[in-house]
């Protein structure tokens, strides 16, 4: 295939992709007040919370925000297809299985990292900050909150990342084949005060989160090893 035929194939893929976001997100602009229930959710244990505007175009703002936000999200296995199948004929036909095993684990824990802060971690950590502060009524910006939690959102997706980035590193053969496990002792503990940072001060809820990231950490050392004897 020519050079001007892969601009062409990416076009008409890019041109899909940005349809079907622009659709989902018009849907989700007229659905907002069901969707809002919804990004409330990790509110549901910080009854001392207020939301506000505090302008008087951010109600519409945040409806905006909130629609594409959401479809990005609904849209994202469109964009990974589309993604996969631009790429694909470019990798070796040995390689294609594990290229495509790669890209679908990498998105169900991308979508396991949301879900779990969106269930576990972001409401400790929503219930500990509305309790923080006895002093001040508790009143949050739409936009601020909703900012914050896609942020949050991002930011496990990314971290639930961690096996699929060991397999790499270990496929690449860049590190030696017990680096992770030589740094074991200072990842239990950056684990341990992530944990601390988004959750309440009691153990309870600090090893509802670091628990499962340090299962993710065992998770990741057996993906590099066994990715790394794999080279």
């Amino acid at each position: 295939m020519e050079l001007s035929e892969h601009f062409q194939e990416l076009r008409s893929r890019l041109f899909i992709c940005l349809g079907c976001f622009t659709v989902v997100a018009a849907g989700a602009f007229y659905l907002f007040p069901y969707l809002w229930s919804v990004i409330q959710y990790p509110l549901c244990h910080s009854e001392f919370v207020t939301l506000v505007n505090l302008s008087p175009a951010e109600g519409i703002s945040v409806n905006l925000l909130v629609a594409c936000l959401m479809s990005a999200l609904v849209c994202s296995p469109i964009f990974l297809y589309h993604a996969y199948a631009f790429c694909v004929p470019a990798v070796p036909e040995a390689r294609k299985r594990t290229f495509l095993f790669s890209v679908l684990t990498a998105s169900l824990l991308f979508f396991a990292g949301a879900a779990f802060a969106y269930f576990l971690a972001i409401p400790f950590l929503f219930s500990f900050l509305s309790r923080y502060s006895d002093s001040a009524v508790q009143m949050w910006s739409q936009t601020s909150y909703v900012s914050f939690l896609f942020r949050f959102e991002m930011l496990f997706a990314l971290i639930f990342q961690m096996p699929v980035a060991a397999a790499f590193l270990g496929r690449t053969g860049i590190f030696d084949k017990s680096f992770l496990q030589r740094h074991f002792r200072i990842i239990v503990f950056l684990t341990a005060l992530f944990a601390a940072i988004v959750t309440p001060p009691d153990l309870l809820s600090l090893f509802w989160i670091a628990i499962p990231m340090l299962l993710l950490y065992g998770i990741s050392l057996i993906t590099y090893r066994l990715s790394w004897r794999a080279k």
